[in-house]
């Protein structure tokens, strides 16, 4: 409070204080008297992108939105749909991650849809599920649903780019079983890889040098949606994926999030016949 005071002090009373500023504090006048006064500077432009878009971040809804442009660009009518939510609930979260600048626009006749930033998106997506409280292992009541119907969508899908649900949960208690990722250092990658899992990974067409060159984050265990547990996600769950569509394994469902497992995830990860 005194640090608020010292501030006020600085306030010229014959100039209109602006409604822009923030924080609030009472600056004595006299011994008896007390006018309130909203004082602080402008914050700084990239305090203010950044102010923006964490506050955008911080709403599941949103989140999921994210998530699913992520897959592929969309209208409000799609987003609606595949997420269970009333167009105007979809168009004023749109509108929101919009000024954030997480979201653009593009007409085309009447239609507009709403893409995403890949790259930048996945990179913040990957550190704030990395960064999330143990209170996020509650189920939403949506994931709960999806637990009790137990479609397709709940054993194997992709979370943007990387492999979820129970498959994709079990993929990474069985990584960690084989020692070939170790839980990685505070404020590092949530796994860092072991000189056999670096083997084994390689050996099985996994680029990890250039998982690692990447800009967004290496790796991340990033709390499944219906599991409540954690799947590999970052740069190398990225890649791991592509190496198991690539060695027919996975296969994509068009138009869809869910995937199909052509062949047990348990040979890919079984050790190479000699």
């Amino acid at each position: 409070m005194g640090r608020l005071a010292d501030a006020a002090t600085s306030v010229r009373f014959d100039t209109v204080v602006s409604e822009d500023r923030v924080g609030d504090c009472l600056t004595h006048i006299h011994k008896w008297r007390y006018v309130y006064a909203r004082y602080t500077t402008s914050m700084p432009r990239p305090r203010q992108g950044a102010a923006r878009v964490a506050a955008a971040l911080g709403e599941t809804t949103r989140l999921a939105i994210l998530s699913a442009l992520l897959e592929r660009e969309a209208t409000v009518s799609d987003l609606a749909s595949q997420l269970d939510l009333a167009q105007p609930r979809v168009s004023t979260h749109l509108a929101r991650l919009r000024t954030a600048g997480l979201v653009s626009r593009a007409s085309s006749g009447r239609h507009r849809t709403y893409r995403v930033a890949a790259d930048r998106v996945k990179r913040l997506l990957d550190a704030l599920y990395a960064a999330g409280s143990g209170a996020l292992r509650q189920p939403s009541p949506r994931a709960g649903r999806e637990r009790r119907r137990d479609p397709p969508l709940r054993h194997a899908r992709t979370c943007y780019d990387h492999l979820a649900g129970v498959e994709g949960v079990q993929f990474l208690r069985e990584m960690r079983r084989r020692r070939w990722l170790l839980e990685g250092m505070r404020d590092g990658p949530a796994y860092e890889v072991t000189p056999s899992g670096l083997r084994a990974l390689v050996r099985r067409g996994v680029d990890v040098d250039a998982a690692r060159a990447s800009r967004r984050r290496f790796t991340a265990a990033c709390l499944d949606w219906t599991e409540r547990q954690p799947h590999l996600g970052g740069a190398l769950g990225a890649a791991i994926l592509g190496a198991l569509f690539a060695a027919g394994y996975v296969r994509r469902r068009p138009h869809r999030r869910d995937v199909r497992i052509v062949k047990s995830l348990a040979g890919w990860l079984a050790p190479a016949s000699r």
